[in-house]
C-alpha cells in the first residue's frame, strides 16, 4: 500500500497475532515502515525469541510493553497478563514524563528563570504515574512540593516512589487508609504552602473554613475542575474567597481536550473494562458488550459530551438527558435520543447509566429504585455522592461486591433486583482506571505550570481568574511543536481592538465617505 492507502498503525490478532514466526518474516517487512501493535495470547517469550533471532532489536517501552525494531520497522508487543506493580512505579513515572513534552519545556522554562525556587507547592490530584511525573519536575524547577490524595484516588505504589525521590507525600496507605483522609488533607494545608494545585476546590474550602491559618502564607491556587470552579464562584461572589484562585479547567486547552477527549475516552473505556466478561470470566454480569446496549448520559457538558461521543464510537444507542434546553437540543444535533424527562416506559429500555453532570445526587434515590433490573450505573469525572449511595445504605439497601469495582445493589423490598455500582460511585476513570490519556494531560499540566506562573508574578487580587489567553496559546504552540513537529501559521497581525476586529469599527459596508 502506498500514498494516502497506506495505515499509520496496523492492530495484529487472531490467527496472525499467533504466527509469530509469519509475522517477523513477512507482515513485518511488507509493513513496509508501518508501527504494528501486536495483541496476542502466545507466549510472550516465544515471540520474543523469534523476533530476536531474526534481527529484531528489543527495547521494553514500558511495564508490559517490549518494541521490536529493524529497519525502521517496529511492532509492539503486548504482554497482557502483566500488571503495574511496586517493582515498576519508577519506570511508569518515567515514562509518563517522557511522554509529556509541554509541561517539560514549560517545567525547564520555570527551572531557568527560577521562579518558583524556594516556594512551597501543594498539589492536591488523583496520585498515578501522570501526577508523580509533574510534582517530579516542580521540585527538578527549585520548589519544595507536597502532594495530597484520597485513598480511592492513590496508586500506593506510585506514591511510594515519588516519597522514595523526595517528595511529601500526605496520601494514605495500607489497611483503613481512607479514615485518614480528613487527617492527610489537614497535613498538607498545616504544612503551610505558598501555592496549591487543587482538585475540586477541597483544600481551597479547607482552608477557607477549618484550616484558615493557612490563608496567611497562601498566595493563590489553580483549581483543576468543573466541580470544583463552581463553589469557588458561589465563594467570590459571597465575599468569602480571600486569595486568587486561576480557574485552569475554564482554560481551552484543558476543557476542550481533557474534559471533552481525555475524560469521554477514559470512562468508556474504563466502562468496557469492568463490563468485560473475558477479562473476568469466572464472575457474571447481564451486560457482555458496549455494542447494542443502550446508554443513557445524564449531563451534556464536555464530559458529557465525550462520554456519548465515545460510547457511540463503541456501538452503543445513547440518549442524553439535560436540564438545559440548549444543551438538549445539540445532543439532538449531535444525533442522540434526548429525554425530557424520565418516565419508567424509557428506564426499562436502558442498560447503562452514565451521571456527567458533578451535581451532588444526580442519580437520587428515586431514580435507583426506578432503573430496570441489572442496569449498570456509573460516574464520569465526579463528586462525592453524586449516586445517592448514602442515601441507599440510609433506606437499608442491601449491597454484595461481584469485584472491588463492581458492586450489586438491592433495595429491601425488592431484593430479587439488582442494580450494578461501578467504582462505588466515584469517577470510574481514576478510580477504576489510569486516568486520562496523557496526552491531553500534558496539555492539562502544561496549563496548570502557567497559572502557576501567572500567580507567581504576582498582582492578581482575591477572587477568581482565567488564565491569560497568551498563556493559552503558547501552551497549545508548544505541543504542535513538541509532539507534532508543527508551528501555529503566521496570521496577518491584528490591530489590539476591543472586539478583535482588524478594522476600527467605523468602517463597514454602507459607508458614505471614504474612510481616512
Amino acid at each position: 500500500m502506498r500514498g494516502t492507502d497506506r495505515p499509520r498503525l496496523v492492530f495484529v490478532t487472531d490467527d496472525l497475532a499467533n504466527n509469530p514466526r509469519a509475522l517477523a518474516a513477512e507482515y513485518g517487512v511488507a509493513a513496509g515502515g508501518i508501527p504494528t501493535l501486536l495483541v496476542s495470547d502466545e507466549p510472550s517469550a516465544r515471540i520474543s525469541r523469534v523476533l530476536t533471532t531474526r534481527g529484531w532489536a528489543a527495547s521494553e517501552l514500558r511495564a508490559g510493553v517490549v518494541g521490536f525494531s529493524r529497519e525502521g520497522r517496529v511492532i509492539a508487543v503486548i504482554e497482557a497478563a502483566v500488571e503495574p506493580g511496586a517493582d515498576n512505579a519508577d519506570s511508569r513515572i518515567d515514562w509518563a514524563w517522557s511522554a509529556m513534552p509541554a509541561t517539560a519545556a514549560l517545567a525547564a522554562e520555570l527551572s531557568s528563570s527560577g521562579l518558583l525556587s524556594g516556594r512551597r507547592i501543594g498539589v492536591s490530584l488523583v496520585l498515578e504515574p501522570k501526577t508523580a511525573a509533574l510534582a517530579v519536575a516542580l521540585t527538578d524547577a527549585g520548589a519544595e512540593v507536597a502532594v495530597f490524595s484520597a485513598d480511592s484516588e492513590t496508586d500506593p505504589a506510585v506514591a511510594a516512589a515519588l516519597s522514595a525521590r523526595g517528595v511529601r507525600v500526605c496520601a494514605p496507605g495500607g489497611a483503613g487508609a481512607a479514615a485518614t483522609d480528613a487527617e492527610n488533607a489537614a497535613a498538607i494545608l498545616d504544612w503551610a504552602p505558598d501555592l496549591l494545585i487543587d482538585d475540586g476546590s477541597h483544600l481551597v474550602r479547607l482552608a477557607h473554613t477549618e484550616r484558615r491559618g493557612t490563608l496567611d502564607t497562601l498566595r493563590g491556587a489553580a483549581e483543576e475542575t468543573t466541580s470544583g470552579v463552581r463553589p469557588l464562584v458561589e465563594m467570590a461572589a459571597e465575599g468569602e474567597l480571600t486569595i486568587p484562585v486561576i480557574a485552569v479547567n475554564d482554560a481551552r486547552t484543558k476543557g476542550l481536550f481533557d474534559n471533552l477527549h481525555g475524560t469521554g475516552q477514559s470512562c468508556v473505556l474504563a466502562i468496557a473494562d469492568l463490563l468485560d466478561p473475558v477479562a473476568h470470566p469466572a464472575r457474571t454480569l447481564p451486560l457482555r458488550d458496549i455494542l447494542g446496549a443502550r446508554w443513557l448520559v445524564i449531563g451534556f457538558g464536555p464530559v458529557g459530551q465525550g462520554v456519548a461521543r465515545h460510547a457511540a464510537a463503541l456501538g452503543a444507542d445513547v440518549s442524553v438527558l439535560d436540564r438545559d434546553p440548549v444543551r438538549a437540543l445539540a445532543a439532538a444535533h449531535d444525533g442522540y435520543g434526548v429525554l425530557s424527562n424520565i418516565d419508567d416506559s424509557e428506564l426499562t429500555e436502558i442498560d447503562v447509566v452514565v451521571s456527567a453532570t458533578g451535581v451532588w445526587h444526580t442519580v437520587d434515590l428515586a431514580l435507583l429504585e426506578r432503573v430496570a433490573a441489572d442496569t449498570v450505573v456509573a460516574v464520569a469525572g465526579g463528586i462525592d455522592d453524586e449516586i445517592a449511595l448514602d442515601d441507599a445504605r440510609d433506606a437499608g439497601w442491601s449491597v454484595r461486591e461481584i469485584t472491588p469495582q463492581v458492586s450489586a445493589w438491592s433495595a429491601p423490598e425488592r431484593p430479587e433486583r439488582t442494580v450494578y455500582v461501578l467504582a462505588d460511585g466515584g469517577g470510574v476513570n481514576y478510580t477504576a482506571a489510569e486516568g486520562n490519556p496523557i496526552e491531553v494531560m500534558d496539555l492539562s499540566f502544561a496549563t496548570q505550570l502557567v497559572a502557576l506562573r501567572q500567580l507567581s508574578n504576582g498582582g492578581l487580587e482575591p477572587g477568581l481568574h482565567p488564565i491569560d489567553t497568551a498563556a493559552e496559546a503558547e501552551v497549545a504552540g508548544l505541543v504542535l511543536e513538541q509532539r507534532m513537529g508543527r508551528t501555529t501559521l503566521a496570521l496577518q497581525a491584528t490591530p489590539d481592538r476591543a472586539g478583535g476586529a482588524a478594522q476600527h469599527w467605523s468602517t463597514h459596508r454602507y459607508r458614505a465617505t471614504p474612510a481616512e
